[in-house]
């Protein structure tokens, strides 16, 4: 599907079914960069559509510039603020569309170089998890990465998680790299393993005592006094959801990366919904905000369920 066609589409008909279409752009400098995402402003203002961009700082610096008029219908977010946990990125496409009528355009550049292993792991679940989480959605996502400087394990994520490539020249074409959902979260990007020292506690229903434990562990009472409380009540919402869901109990580690302090909450049982957490919950809910309110306060999580366990992994930045 060419750029044109794009234009030609416009808004969805009322008698055709909302489409997703979720393209990455693999590209290797800025002019290519600024070429596509003109090409793509330019069809989303013919087929008047909004645009929401999201970018690094560093590409806010001279992108609308580089777009003149066209940038002046448009939206821009720095995505190292609203995307700095790649798991509220989904919220946020949700949100635009949604005050949008259920229409719009993004571009989306959740990883750039000098993301941590962790982090790029996350975006790369992210993007997986919008092809089913938008599938109904009348969207069209353009996500960009930058094939000059990204690992080539990167550049392969990239290419399992997007149903559509755009080619060297200019066009977006099917691709025959793009791998089921089941398949691309399937331990494909484990989790890196702890760095001693480990601190190690135990929680058998006891939230205040493991408040105050986690607390006083020296990880995290090296961070500021606010940090500090945002990873204590990160925990305390793991080993909650330990204990209204599970068996009672759960195992939590404690350690420091060199980026982040980061803590780990293990416990039974396994998690069937991997969009839990991602979706602020409607007001009247009843379950779903404990993973959501982590999200909020950390600056990255991890949540890996199978063999009969669920690990929640937070991180905090030093």
């Amino acid at each position: 599907m060419t750029a044109d066609s794009h234009a030609a589409e416009g808004r969805a008909p009322e008698d055709r079914a909302p489409t997703l279409i979720h393209e990455a752009l693999l590209y290797r400098d800025r002019e290519q960069l600024t070429r596509a995402i003109r090409d793509f402003v330019q069809s989303s203002a013919a087929a008047d559509e909004p645009v929401l961009a999201l970018m690094p700082s560093t590409t806010l610096e001279w992108l609308p510039g580089a777009l003149g008029e066209l940038a002046e219908n448009m939206s821009f977010e720095d995505i190292g603020v609203v995307g700095r946990n790649p798991n509220l990125l989904l919220s946020v496409f949700e949100g635009w569309l949604d005050d949008h009528d259920g229409h719009g355009r993004l571009i989306s550049e959740a990883i750039w170089p000098g993301r941590s292993y962790s982090e790029i792991v996350e975006c790369l679940r992210h993007e997986a998890l919008i092809n089913h989480a938008l599938a109904a959605r009348d969207a069209t996502i353009l996500c960009p990465f930058d094939a000059a400087h990204l690992d080539a394990e990167t550049i392969g994520g990239a290419q399992l998680t997007h149903p559509q490539l755009i080619g060297e020249d200019g066009k977006s074409h099917s691709n025959p790299q793009f791998g089921e959902l089941a398949d691309v979260l399937a331990e494909r990007w484990p989790m890196q393993a702890p760095q001693e020292p480990i601190s190690e506690f135990a929680f058998d229903g006891d939230l205040g005592g493991l408040r105050r434990a986690t607390a006083e562990d020296p990880a995290i009472r090296s961070l500021p006094p606010e940090r500090r409380f945002d990873m204590v009540f990160a925990i305390n919402e793991a080993a909650t959801n330990a204990f209204v869901h599970g068996d009672g109990k759960c195992r939590t580690r404690i350690w420091e990366d060199g980026t982040f302090v980061v803590s780990e909450v293990s416990s039974s049982p396994e998690m069937d919904d991997r969009l839990v957490g991602r979706r602020r919950p409607p007001i009247d809910a009843t379950a779903g905000r404990g993973l959501w309110l982590i999200n909020e306060v950390c600056d990255l999580v991890e949540v890996r369920s199978g063999h009969g366990e669920t690990v929640v992994r937070m991180h905090v930045r030093a």
